[in-house]
């Protein structure tokens, strides 16, 4: 009796480029993976849900694109312009979703995670959210900052 067998194997998810962390006075600081050559162009955070509507505070990178590796949000960072400001904080009952666009050379490698007040709120010192399986969880800041390159491979 001959048998064949066939393996399928899955890539595993990319890993978040993004994090979230509170910073001691309450705001939220947003971290980028440290990836060699990547060059944000634009960063959005917007919120939904509720009764106040879409808002949303974008900024864009005035160079078409560079290196970052944070954003306070609601400040924009050095070589940067505030392209809308209609959402001041965080607020309220909604959810908020932040979108960072950018490239590794030609290739796109963009990011994103939604959060709740709440889970914001819930994090401790060196506690960050970042998106898994499309699932905002809790992880040490040390372990979203460590260097991975297939995180970093545009696709």
């Amino acid at each position: 009796m001959l048998s064949t067998w066939t393996v399928v194997a899955c890539s595993p998810a990319p890993s978040a480029i993004l994090a979230v962390e509170r910073t001691d006075p309450g705001k939220a600081r947003v971290l980028i993976a440290p990836c060699a050559d990547y060059a944000a162009l634009q960063f959005d955070v917007f919120s939904s849900g509720g009764t106040v509507g879409y808002k949303i505070w974008a900024i864009d990178s005035d160079a078409m694109g560079g290196p970052l590796s944070s954003v306070d949000l609601f400040t924009a960072p050095p070589g940067w312009s505030v392209a809308e400001s209609s959402l001041t904080d965080l607020k309220g009952a909604h959810e908020y979703t932040v979108v960072l666009e950018g490239a590794v050379g030609s290739r796109g490698l963009d990011g994103e995670i939604s959060f709740t007040p709440a889970q914001f709120e819930g994090l401790k010192d060196g506690e960050v959210l970042v998106r898994d399986d499309g699932e905002t969880k809790k992880i040490k800041s040390s372990e979203f900052m460590k260097k991975d390159s297939g995180r970093c491979a545009a696709g």
